[in-house]
């Protein structure tokens, strides 16, 4: 009988052994927490990004359409179309909102601010084309895309380069603009947008602008205050 109790006690587990599988069992729980969460993480990288070339794609499309469609329109008989390195106003048939098509639609799009500091490309629109008389009197102000460090504007005729354009000085609008940015997390995008207006050569056209240089990076910087400054 003393021989039956002694084969029974040999059969349990040491505090050291349970100590042991404990101790494993707890490394074998962290390992596959760790790859789970790294696994997780990948993944919401991997949606977050997509959402951002989405909402870039968007973004594109949204100033692809409204300068492809620039008409001159006119302030002082003069053709209107104003643009710099960092913002460019023009008049288009396109309006921000689909439900209110119809007439001539007056926007600048130009490098703001969220209410976080991020920098963003944002858009003013205005239907009224005498919009100097109230150039705070903005109907829709709209971010299409964020996270924006920097964006150039640069202006083009035929394989002309210029950084700056003024249709009421050079009597037409630019054949072509192409937007540079900066964008944080992705690689530099520059999306070339042809301007399909036909426009006959006046003879009072005046003198062409300034050239700029021809894909020398990127420059632009954020506007202090507000989604969008003001002029």
């Amino acid at each position: 009988m003393g021989r039956m109790r002694k084969g029974a006690g040999s059969a349990g587990f040491t505090l050291l052994e349970l100590m042991v599988a404990l101790v494993l069992t707890s490394l074998l729980s962290l390992v596959a927490y760790s790859a789970l969460n790294l696994t997780l993480k990948g993944v919401r990288r991997s949606q977050a990004a997509a959402e951002r070339l989405q909402e870039l794609r968007i973004g594109q499309n949204l100033l692809e359409r409204s300068l492809s469609s620039a008409v001159p329109g006119t302030l002082d008989t003069k053709p209107y179309f104003v643009g710099s390195p960092k913002e460019v106003r023009f008049f288009t048939l396109l309006p921000l909102e689909a439900h209110n098509l119809g007439g001539v639609y007056h926007w600048r799009a130009l490098l703001g601010q969220d209410e976080a500091g991020q920098g963003v490309l944002a858009v003013e629109q205005t239907r009224s084309i005498n919009w100097r008389r109230d150039p705070e009197g903005v109907e829709v102000r709209q971010i299409i895309m964020g996270n924006v460090a920097g964006v150039r504007f640069i202006y083009g005729r035929g394989n002309e380069e210029f950084e700056s354009w003024d249709g009421k000085t050079v009597g037409r609008l630019p054949e072509w603009v192409r937007v540079e940015l900066t964008l944080r997390g992705l690689e530099p995008q520059a999306l070339v947008i042809p301007i399909h207006v036909v426009e006959s050569k006046s003879e009072g056209q005046g003198p062409m602008p300034r050239r700029g240089g021809r894909g020398r990076g990127f420059r632009g910087g954020s506007f202090p205050g507000g989604v969008v400054p003001e002029e």
